[in-house]
């Protein structure tokens, strides 16, 4: 009996034997539990190599240092640069830099440049892909910047694109792509599209050479968010509401709301000689900064679609303006309490952080009770944020006259 169930098990055995001498079964794959990191150059000495070893999901980290290679993404990855301007990647004047042929990859924090000169080489070329990422790198001194082809639901931000001989971006038969908050500067032509219902904003369209933007077909490409839409170095029209949006000058523009200034998450506001500045963080845009030294107070606006959730950080030296206690900061929203909202962190500066959905407010942000101040108002919201600051003078009463 034992002899019949064993029989089968040998022959199997004896099968597999035969098969892996001859080839056919060559090895059994491990199965990942989970995405792997990899590190290059410390398991693999180019990036190439990384990519090639990697699982679908994998993440690959890259340090600092130039890598002279043409790199084919052909898998669902994550490439990632340790730093954005020492992590570069370079095509050596040949051919295209990075080749992306897979979906839901993402390219992150690095410097590529010097593609081939020859048609339509790029330091960036998206083909036939999706949904990829491409995020804080520095992209330049190539033919393209980046060229979309047929490449749909791709992300563009953040980038730095300049110096690039044809163009910084091209789109070719490529729709629903978001290109959000790039630089670009010094391109022969800023833009090249040929696609339909992408979307710019928050984008800086700085001196390229013949075309900021160059439209070859497509429909329905929008360049605002509802609000805010992108900075042009040759717009020269007014704001005249102070809302950072220009509103004069509009008909030669494809961007019915230009941005008066260079689009920054962070702006910087020095309001007084030798002394820290403000900085304001926000997700919209700053405008009409102003110190009022007769109303001891600064004020600025920011701008931004209805309905989106936006968010405040300021940051203010306490040589400025301090509260004794945190308990001391009122901060309003058109005369509405949000204290219990708000972060406030407090060491070498003070630094306040809210969020809320944007609309058009009047924010007031008030140092009360004892406090060792100087009085300021800050502005936010399509908004005006004031830091208004009380301070407490103590009065030395006087004697009174002797009665005579």
């Amino acid at each position: 009996m034992q002899k019949k169930f064993l029989l089968p098990i040998l022959f199997s055995l004896i099968m597999i034997s035969i098969l892996c001498e001859q080839g056919i079964i060559l090895s059994i794959q491990r199965v990942r539990a989970s995405p792997a990191t990899i590190y290059v150059p410390d398991a693999y000495d180019t990036i190439q190599a990384a990519i090639n070893a990697a699982d679908p999901g994998d993440t690959i980290i890259v340090r600092p240092k130039i890598y002279s290679e043409h790199v084919l993404v052909n898998k669902t990855l994550t490439l990632i640069g340790r730093d954005r301007n020492a992590t570069i990647i370079d095509g050596s004047g040949l051919g295209n830099v990075i080749h992306i042929v897979s979906s839901n990859v993402s390219i992150i924090n690095f410097t590529i440049q010097n593609s081939g000169v020859e048609i339509d080489n790029s330091g960036i070329l998206l083909s036939g892909d999706v949904n990829t990422t491409i995020r804080n790198n520095v992209i330049k001194n190539n033919l393209i910047g980046i060229l979309f082809r047929r490449s749909n639901y791709t992300l563009l931000m953040d980038n730095i694109i300049h110096n690039n001989m044809e163009s910084g971006v091209r789109l070719e038969a490529s729709n629903f792509n978001d290109i959000i908050g790039n630089t670009l500067t010094n391109n022969t032509i800023g833009v090249r599209i040929q696609g339909s219902y992408n979307t710019f904003y928050h984008n800086n369209f700085i001196h390229n050479k013949y075309f900021q933007v160059r439209i070859l077909g497509g429909v329905s490409n929008r360049w605002d968010n509802g609000a805010e839409g992108n900075y042009w170095s040759d717009y020269y029209g007014l704001d005249t509401n102070g809302d950072g949006i220009g509103d004069t000058d509009l008909l030669s523009l494809v961007d019915y709301k230009p941005l008066i200034e260079p689009w920054s998450m962070t702006r910087v506001f020095h309001v007084k000689s030798g002394e820290n500045p403000i900085t304001v963080e926000s997700n919209c845009t700053i405008a009409s900064f102003n110190f009022n030294h007769s109303l001891s107070q600064i004020s600025f606006r920011i701008t931004g679609p209805s309905g989106m959730t936006f968010f405040c950080n300021v940051s203010v030296p306490k040589s400025l303006l301090n509260a004794a206690s945190p308990e001391n900061w009122l901060v309003q929203l058109n005369n509405t309490d949000i204290s219990a909202r708000t972060t406030i962190i407090k060491n070498d500066h003070t630094s306040l952080y809210f969020t809320y959905n944007l609309s058009t407010y009047v924010v007031r942000i008030r140092v009360v009770g004892t406090g060792n101040f100087a009085p300021y108002v800050i502005g936010c919201g399509v908004a005006i944020a004031v830091i208004t600051v009380t301070t407490l003078v103590i009065l030395k009463k006087k004697k009174r006259h002797q009665m005579k």
